[in-house]
């Protein structure tokens, strides 16, 4: 992301400067920069891009769902920060406006919520293979807890809510979080039979 970077640049080179950090530190610090920054800049991106478009209210209601599931449970990760916008991008669009055309009903979010409970209990937390190198797995069982919590909560109030303009991008953020999850859980699973 070119403001991100331009600013990581900035901010490398100020403590590179400032301190006598190796370069070590210096590349985790850097993950870290990325992380945070490219984050917040892909999301103003699509947030100006749903406002200009006249949905940006669905849009926060369906990141509000994905980031308080997605840090406790993981899931698919590009390769690249483009590759991440795009992936984004277009589950926002299917949770916005394709899969919306589906109608809400009981039966239709029981299934939803069965299978997205489900799928978080059984593959969180699913870490990028960069961070599988830094995170101490002895809290894989909390993030497990926590992101099943959550996730039955989402359910929970998209069940009594099912009516509200904001229920249906709401839950299929969570549905599709949950899809990408399983799938990438699959595929390290798969790899890690291979190689072992």
């Amino acid at each position: 992301m070119p403001i991100s970077d331009f600013l990581i640049i900035r901010i490398l080179n100020g403590i590179r400067k400032e301190t006598d950090y190796d370069e070590d530190d210096i590349d985790m610090m850097r993950f870290s920069l990325q992380a945070i920054l490219w984050e917040i800049e892909k999301l103003l991106y699509m947030f100006v891009l749903f406002l200009v478009i006249g949905f940006h209210w669905e849009f926060m209601a369906a990141m509000l769902a994905i980031i308080t599931i997605r840090p406790n449970a993981g899931g698919f990760h590009s390769s690249s920060v483009w590759g991440c916008f795009a992936w984004s991008l277009l589950g926002m669009v299917l949770a916005i406006f394709v899969l919306p055309l589906i109608p809400l009903s009981n039966v239709v979010v029981l299934l939803v919520a069965v299978f997205s409970i489900t799928m978080t209990y059984i593959a969180t937390p699913v870490r990028s293979k960069q961070r599988q190198r830094i995170v101490d797995p002895s809290n894989d069982g909390k993030l497990k807890v926590a992101a099943t919590v959550i996730t039955v909560i989402w359910f929970a109030v998209l069940f009594l809510n099912q009516a509200h303009f904001l229920a249906p991008a709401v839950l299929w953020i969570i549905f599709l979080q949950n899809l990408q999850l399983i799938i990438e859980y699959l595929k390290q699973r798969h790899e890690k039979k291979v190689a072992g």
